[in-house]
């Protein structure tokens, strides 16, 4: 053997030694930063049967209390949100059924605090955090590329002159036969902000002494289901304020005819179509009629 191929080898060998000795020490590094030991996969217990159990026993009190809204109006969401491509894919480990992914979705945007926690959400599922916010990414994609299909009202279209009927009924039960023409209710709701703005945070402080961001929603009573809404308000502004900026204020021959109107608070104005709560005067007390009918109106709007 050569002097050169002696060195050669040499070199070889020592380069070996040198890759092993590193192998041996990322395998160590790699023994010390992860957690190696098995362990048992936290308990769950899924309540989802419950929302079918629900249905079944006509108690749609509890159904709305986690959903947010009614079964049929969940039931006719699950059939526009079924056949959106994002609810497919070609993994061998199928997606959940769309009506659990939707209910998913439907009981974290529904609560607030420690009730809206993806924790709190995986553990009502049945399923893991990553999960639930795999069940958002899903239905948020595909309910906004649906919203003018979903968020809509149109009374020359029949299924929207039947769902303004069955509002109108509902009413009528919870009032008299001369209210039923008031079949929408409107209302305003802040969405606390994590922190106060770099840009204007002072716009942002609303009565509540937090920073918000305000939304007026109008909605159908008997079912809640949205038909008009404004989002992304300061929190400062008056309900009144941001209602003017909806299309129900700016346009409301488009949702109401001649004998319809729309019930709020007092923090809304009066108009023909836009019926609000006798106001208590600071100088002299209410008259009883006046009490009688904001206790009617509460019944329906509240």
């Amino acid at each position: 053997m050569s002097e050169a191929s002696f060195i050669a080898g040499l070199t070889l060998s020592h380069q070996i030694l040198t890759f092993e000795n590193t192998i041996v020490a990322l395998t160590d590094e790699v023994e010390k930063s992860r957690y190696l030991a098995a362990h048992t996969k936290a308990p769950c217990a899924p309540q989802l049967q419950l929302l079918e159990e629900w249905c079944l026993n006509n108690d749609l009190k509890k159904f709305r209390r986690k959903l947010r809204v009614d079964p049929d109006v969940f039931t006719s969401l699950v059939r526009k949100l079924e056949n959106h491509p994002v609810f497919s894919n070609n993994s061998h480990n199928p997606q959940l059924p769309v009506s659990v992914q939707l209910a998913i979705f439907l009981n974290g945007v529904g609560h607030y605090g420690n009730g809206a926690t993806t924790e709190d959400v995986a553990e009502w599922a049945g399923v893991s955090i990553g999960m639930v916010y795999n069940c958002y990414c899903r239905v948020m994609i595909a309910l906004l590329q649906l919203h003018d299909n979903v968020i809509h009202f149109d009374p020359m279209e029949p299924e929207d002159q039947q769902e303004r009927d069955r509002a109108k009924q509902w009413v009528e039960s919870r009032s008299c036969p001369e209210w039923r023409g008031g079949f929408m209710c409107v209302d305003g709701s802040p969405f606390n902000l994590f922190q106060k703005p770099g840009w204007h945070g002072e716009g942002f402080y609303d009565c509540k002494s937090c920073y918000s961001l305000s939304a007026q929603v109008v909605i159908l009573p008997h079912n809640l289901r949205i038909v008009d809404y404004v989002i992304g308000v300061p929190g400062s502004l008056h309900d009144s304020n941001i209602f003017s900026r909806t299309r129900i204020y700016r346009h409301p021959e488009t949702f109401l005819g001649a004998d319809e109107w729309i019930w709020a608070d007092s923090a809304y104005p009066s108009l023909l179509w836009c019926v609000v709560p006798f106001k208590r005067s600071s100088m002299e007390p209410m008259p009883n009629v006046h009490k009688i009918f904001n206790q009617h109106l509460s019944k329906v709007r509240i």
